[in-house]
């Protein structure tokens, strides 16, 4: 591995682990830093603060079960993250459960180790861990490159994310095959719209934008982060929601959309691509007016209404900018 002392991310809210696995690493021989983070949130934290200090991890530990998530959301931020993709995430945990082990491996984790091993003591799991992860492997060096396409990539993994909140909420409406259809066409809608922002990688760099664009695109993408978290936590704790709680959710995710910033974005993608540029917003006014529709059709609550009604205004306006 890389021979500058490594930088741990250890997600763990049982501070006599979190201790234990420091002083093992310790004393096999690590001359690294250990960061500590109590929750998902706290690691969350570390990982922007990082991000914008353009300071590098080299590897992320996690538990499962933690105070305000699990290790699947310590897993999905990093994996959705440009920056932090490439780091390696380990889950240490006592959840031996054969769905959550495939959910994590699915969403990018590197390994799953039991923190109680069926063969060996806790130390010897350590001991194998350390050996392999920070004596053998190579480890990718991490940290803030190109702005504009580290943009276009948080932009792919929120799309992609948000089909993945949209498949969810199908799976949660099941018994009402009409609520069920509406919601798979979304997921893969949203996962159109990432595959049509895919094509503009590598194709624009942040010398071709103002930093101000690029700086306004990131805030709004945190925001839309923000609200994904906000939602998926909702339907977690509500797997059965009525249509009217998912059509509030669906309007927290519009909200933290910006139509002024999304305008200026597709601008400056127009003159690398036009056909690309104008089917994104071809299908973005679409999935919009589809949304806006359903709310219409799922409530009398007048706030909700009055939100979908600026929805469907939005998409109108992108239809005739096309």
């Amino acid at each position: 591995m890389d021979k500058r002392d490594p930088t741990i991310l250890h997600v763990e809210d049982d501070t006599l682990l979190s201790q234990l696995v420091k002083t093992a690493f310790d004393h096999f021989g690590f001359h690294g830093d250990i960061i500590t983070a109590e929750s998902v949130s706290a690691a969350v934290d570390v990982l922007n603060e990082r991000e914008q200090k353009k300071e590098p991890l080299s590897l992320i530990i996690s538990d499962m079960q933690l105070r305000d998530g699990t290790g699947l959301d310590v897993i999905r931020e990093v994996k959705t993250n440009p920056v932090w993709r490439m780091t390696p995430v380990i889950v240490l945990s006592n959840k031996d459960n054969e769905s959550i082990i495939n959910d994590a491996y699915a969403l990018g984790a590197s390994s799953y180790i039991p923190k109680v091993p069926e063969s060996k003591s806790l130390l010897e799991a350590l001991a194998n861990l350390y050996q392999y992860w920070l004596e053998n492997a190579k480890l990718p060096r991490t940290g803030s490159k190109d702005l504009l396409q580290e943009a276009i990539e948080r932009a792919i993994g929120l799309r992609t994310r948000t089909s993945e909140f949209y498949l969810n909420l199908a799976h949660a409406t099941e018994g009402v095959p009409e609520e069920m259809g509406f919601w798979l066409n979304r997921s893969l809608n949203e996962g159109n719209l990432a595959n049509l922002l895919a094509f503009f990688r590598n194709k624009l760099h942040e010398k071709d934008v103002p930093k101000s664009t690029i700086n306004k695109l990131a805030g709004m993408q945190v925001k839309v982060r923000d609200a994904l978290k906000k939602v998926e936590m909702l339907l977690q704790k509500n797997p059965s929601p009525r249509p009217e709680m998912a059509c509030e959710w669906v309007l927290e995710l519009a909200d933290a959309m910006d139509e002024e910033i999304f305008a200026e974005a597709c601008g400056h993608l127009f003159p690398k691509s036009p056909v690309a540029t104008m089917a994104l917003k071809s299908r973005a006014a679409a999935h919009i007016k589809e949304l806006a529709l359903h709310i219409l059709e799922r409530t009398e609550e007048t706030e909700l209404r009055q939100k979908a009604i600026l929805l469907l205004d939005w998409s109108q306006r992108l239809i005739l900018d096309n």
